[in-house]
């Protein structure tokens, strides 16, 4: 009767199924937080060229050369209001996935801040 080996081997099988099951749980995590981080960042990348997008001169190089004055009006595009709140959420953005990697998403962020208009 060898019923000792059998109730080991029995048990190291039991115990290399439950490692399977957690290592894919813990991969299931992974590409999960990975997703997330990755949408973040993405947005936070979309926003900001945006934000660059609005605040580009709109002078020619000669009028630049030439002197030409950039009235306050001109900058930005779409407007300042709408300029601090990209900005803003810009922040908010860099804010979380900070806090993401960090692992410290469900603790609060910083206060929320009111955008000037």
């Amino acid at each position: 009767m060898n019923n000792g080996s059998y109730s080991s081997s029995g048990a190291a099988a039991g115990l290399a199924i439950d490692t399977r099951r957690e290592m894919a749980r813990f991969n299931a995590r992974m590409r999960h937080f990975h997703g997330v981080a990755a949408s973040v960042i993405g947005e936070a990348e979309e926003l900001l060229s945006e934000i660059w997008e609005a605040c580009q001169d709109p002078r020619t190089p000669e009028e630049i050369i030439d002197g030409v004055e950039l009235g306050e009006d001109s900058l930005p595009e779409c407007g300042w209001p709408e300029l601090k709140e990209k900005l803003y959420l810009l922040g908010h953005y860099l804010d979380y996935a900070h806090r993401l990697l960090q692992g410290s998403v469900s603790e609060a962020g910083p206060e929320d801040k009111e955008v000037e208009g």
